[in-house]
């Protein structure tokens, strides 16, 4: 097991053919145990009264743990450049909340759908390892860009690594019972084909939120192995594989959290497609023990456009809300369903 001090003396290797490609801190890595992270070269003080013996979810203190506790969230933190450039990045302040609850320091998280590497910059702020798996250039060139220092300060004696491959691939990377959390936004089957660039014709005079107005998010990519190319029914499919494979990975007790958000297909006459509760379906197939939902209220971050006409027979709701499923897997011996 190399340590952060040897890696850093590392030259990076040119690879060939179609091998998933590896980056930590800027740098390609040729080969990786992921078996073991290197704990942090020098002890650092405990900044906390929590003594911890190993068994502990987290390192939250009573006062902490209960204020984490809420089932309705709101989540502001800067929108740093590599995040507008994604997209549908979620917030910093979203990541650090979940791993704060879901993990401890030295803990390993993992996110499946990495972008631009919100979850592992969290993770590593927060002295966690992180690794995570994304299949697009342009957002894995940006993870490359480092920590902004609008989110914190990087910690470099904990891995921070992404790998270039489908989410799909991940047993590939992976030992069984490796990984302490799982958080990660996936993305939503060929939703980003369907929606038109933006609502401007559906805005209307007094909007409070018609500065907020922006972009809706482009595809992604036009690759066959993005799940955000695919039909919604091939999606469920695959998102269940995942599941599987996310199941073998992650220690018994371990948590997985999914940021979702429904949406709607109107071009197929679909008024609402309730994606969280197909994805709670497809998860508890795999394994999954639904936990808790949280709803982040994103009221406040998007703008209100109009569904409809005042001499419609049809009323849409704004949606502005996502879900975030929290799964669990077993430890042994329980029998949670």
């Amino acid at each position: 097991m190399i340590t952060a001090k040897q890696h850093k003396q590392i030259k990076p290797y040119i690879i060939v053919d179609k091998e998933p490609l590896i980056w930590e801190d800027g740098r390609q890595l040729y080969l990786i145990d992921f078996k073991t992270f290197e704990k942090p070269i020098e002890k650092k003080k405990i900044d906390h009264t929590i003594v911890l013996n190993g068994h502990e979810l987290n390192d939250l203190n009573g006062s902490d743990w209960t204020i984490h506790g809420k089932s309705v969230q709101t989540f502001n933190s800067p929108i740093t450049e590599k995040r507008k450039k994604h997209g549908a990045a979620f917030p910093i302040s979203l990541a650090k909340h979940f791993i704060k609850i879901y993990s401890k320091p030295g803990d390993t998280i993992l996110d499946p759908f990495a972008g631009v590497g919100t979850t592992l910059d969290a993770a590593n702020i927060l002295k966690r390892h992180s690794i995570g798996v994304e299949l697009n250039d342009d957002f894995i060139k940006l993870f490359n860009q480092g920590i902004d220092p609008k989110d914190g300060k990087p910690n470099f004696d904990y891995r921070r690594i992404t790998i270039q491959d489908s989410a799909l691939n991940l047993n590939k990377h992976f030992p069984i019972e490796s990984v302490d959390f799982i958080l990660t936004s996936p993305p939503y089957a060929n939703l980003l084909n369907k929606i038109r660039e933006r609502f401007a014709d559906k805005d209307y005079n007094g909007n409070p939120y018609k500065n907020q107005s922006r972009k809706l998010t482009k595809p992604y990519s036009k690759q066959e192995e993005d799940l955000g190319n695919v039909t919604y029914e091939e999606y469920l499919l695959k998102m269940k594989e995942l599941f599987l494979s996310l199941h073998q990975v992650a220690k018994q007790g371990a948590y997985n959290t999914w940021v979702v958000r429904d949406y709607r297909d109107m071009e197929n006459s679909i008024p609402y497609i309730n994606l969280h509760s197909d994805l709670i379906t497809v998860a508890q197939q795999a394994g999954w023990v639904m936990w808790d939902i949280i709803i982040w209220d994103q009221s406040n971050q998007r703008k209100l456009v109009r569904l409809g006409g005042n001499k419609s027979r049809r009323y849409y709701f704004n949606i502005g809300h996502s879900f975030i499923l929290v799964f669990r897997k077993n430890m042994k011996d329980e029998k949670f369903k």
